[in-house]
């Protein structure tokens, strides 16, 4: 567990992988990267099959066991203020884009997500063919719904290891994968053709074509435990604080923010900015608060790359930058 007395930093970025950039035509200059990268280190920690990125990096950070936090109870301890009882899963609706011999399942994120507006018009359709299924509707977070029914015997995967890793077995497996299979196929012919996607295409955004079932899972007793003070407005790290009865701040605008509040151990998930503006309003101060001494310790996690480096690491003027495009032979 973190050092909550001392002052440092862990940073996480989901969506924001610098290797993907780097493979533009004319990719960006990480030069505050390459620095920190250079003089401390570099870590590739391996993809999750069945948690976002950003909920395994959650966990990575607090060193707390996934099996002891799957996103379905988790986000439904975030939305109801209170540890989630019974067997929750996510129900997330996805884009299935048909190729010449696959379908690929594509995540929708940032404005592709389902609006507050479709989840209200598609609500109703899917809660009525749900009756009597053994599944019960409920809100979840901004995109998605959650199901209650009794504990299922099901292993599933998350959309983003599904649609990173096409030639792997991603649908529900285990005693009882075959109702869930079942369902999702049902819930995808009720999206088929449904207004909302109508409006979706005229819009030129994905059609939401298809409900991917994951992150199931039951809440075992937690044992409370001191965490870092943590910023940020991501559903599941405000579930995972809820359980240890500790709050959350909002996320902060800039680094310069953050760093009035860093008194001990502080944990922040943001959105992923772009590169410049990662790189002048969080890099660049973030860099002279480590040399400074206001953190003894900075780590980021950037998808699935952890860059982390202490004070004593900066004053190593000998070591070279290590840009991101040097990352992979580390």
């Amino acid at each position: 567990m973190l050092n909550t007395l001392t002052p440092s930093l862990t940073l996480i970025v989901p969506g924001l992988n610098p290797l993907r950039v780097e493979e533009e035509r004319d990719p960006p200059r990480w030069p505050q990267l390459a620095r920190l990268a250079g003089r401390g280190s570099v870590v590739r920690r391996q993809s999750h099959s069945g948690l976002d990125a950003v909920h395994a990096a959650v966990l990575d950070a607090l060193q707390l066991r996934d099996a002891d936090y799957p996103s379905g109870p988790v986000i439904r301890t975030a939305v109801e203020g209170a540890p989630a009882s019974g067997f929750w899963l996510r129900a997330e609706p996805i884009h299935f884009a048909a190729g010449l011999d696959r379908l690929t399942t594509v995540p929708l994120r940032g404005a592709a997500r389902m609006s507050a507006a479709e989840r209200a018009a598609l609500s109703p359709t899917l809660a009525e063919h749900l009756q009597g299924t053994g599944f019960e509707l409920h809100d979840g977070a901004e995109g998605e719904w959650l199901l209650r029914s009794e504990p299922l015997q099901v292993q599933t995967v998350s959309p983003e290891f599904a649609a990173t890793n096409p030639n792997e077995p991603i649908l529900p497996r285990g005693q009882d994968a075959g109702g869930l299979r079942r369902l999702m196929t049902e819930m995808q012919m009720l999206l088929h053709e449904h207004a909302v996607n109508a409006q979706r295409q005229a819009r030129g955004l994905p059609a939401l074509n298809a409900i991917w079932v994951h992150g199931e899972g039951m809440l075992s007793d937690v044992k409370a435990k001191s965490l870092p003070a943590a910023w940020g407005d991501d559903v599941y790290l405000r579930g995972v604080y809820r359980l240890h009865d500790q709050p959350v701040n909002a996320k902060p605008v800039d680094a310069a923010e953050l760093l009035k509040q860093v008194a001990g151990a502080t944990l922040a998930l943001i959105d992923a900015p772009m590169q410049a503006t990662f790189e002048t309003r969080w890099l660049a101060p973030l860099n002279r608060a480590l040399l400074g001494g206001a953190i003894a310790r900075l780590t980021l996690i950037l998808d699935e790359w952890h860059v982390t480096a202490d004070r004593a690491a900066m004053f190593k003027l000998w070591r070279r930058e290590l840009p991101p495009a040097k990352w992979a032979a580390c």
